[in-house]
């Protein structure tokens, strides 16, 4: 296996996505990785929309989405020193980034990886779509088949 010196984990708030990000985290202290937490708000207007307004979230729905990652990442950060210790070099390679965008989730988090040139994706089975009968959500399978770098799926 080759150098693993930059990770990105989706989280979306799901149980499952926690779970990737714990894995990400412990990976990254293995690897004296960067880690790169990102959230994408789900647009409520898809690209496909008949009515010409691509990928808009209002201001206070995007600040309220923004206010509960920075929940979930501070959770995520606080698992990481429970296991580090204070003070810990690892949390000084945490990068968190909230994005929104017309596209899907997966397709949004790929191009995310390939800008940023990522060594390796970490994610949860399933996301907060609700789809719980299914073994794979649609955006782990989609990220699976469409990734350049190798993919981490967290059940």
């Amino acid at each position: 296996m080759g150098k693993v010196s930059r990770i990105l984990v989706g989280v979306d708030g799901s149980e499952s996505s926690f779970h990737a990000a714990n894995y990400a985290t412990d990976l990254s202290v293995k690897f004296d990785s960067e880690l790169i937490l990102l959230s994408i708000v789900p647009s409520k207007i898809h690209h496909g929309d008949s009515s010409g307004v691509f990928g808009m979230v209002s201001h206070s729905y995007l600040d309220n989405y923004k206010k509960e990652a920075e929940k979930w990442f501070n959770d995520i950060i606080k698992y990481l020193k429970q296991n580090e210790g204070e003070p810990s070099e690892a949390d000084k390679k945490i990068k968190t980034d909230v994005i929104t965008t017309p596209f899907s989730i997966a397709a949004s988090l790929l191009n995310y990886a390939e800008e940023r040139d990522v060594d390796m994706i970490v994610i949860g089975t399933r996301g907060n779509s609700g789809l719980k009968k299914m073994l794979l959500g649609s955006v782990a399978s989609d990220i699976v088949v469409y990734s350049y770098c190798p993919v981490l799926v967290i059940k």
